[in-house]
């Protein structure tokens, strides 16, 4: 007696198509509909020193602390 070889996937493969197709799809369009967080062009005056600078702030903690 010869057995019959059917094509069965296994429990594992099922299972993982089962959760990744979904989240395939769902990863795809959440990303399609995102765009680029905009960007806010500050004044030269209002823009970012690099660097240490003393600000009001660290000057009132500087007379705070007693420096």
């Amino acid at each position: 007696m010869q057995k019959q070889e059917t094509p069965t996937l296994s429990r594992r493969s099922f299972l993982a198509a089962a959760v990744c197709v979904p989240a395939l799809a769902i990863g795809a369009v959440l990303t399609r509909g995102a765009a680029p967080a905009p960007t806010v062009a500050l004044p030269d005056d209002e823009a970012p020193r690099a660097g240490y600078h003393e600000t009001e702030h660290i000057r009132s903690y500087y007379r705070s602390a007693a420096f």
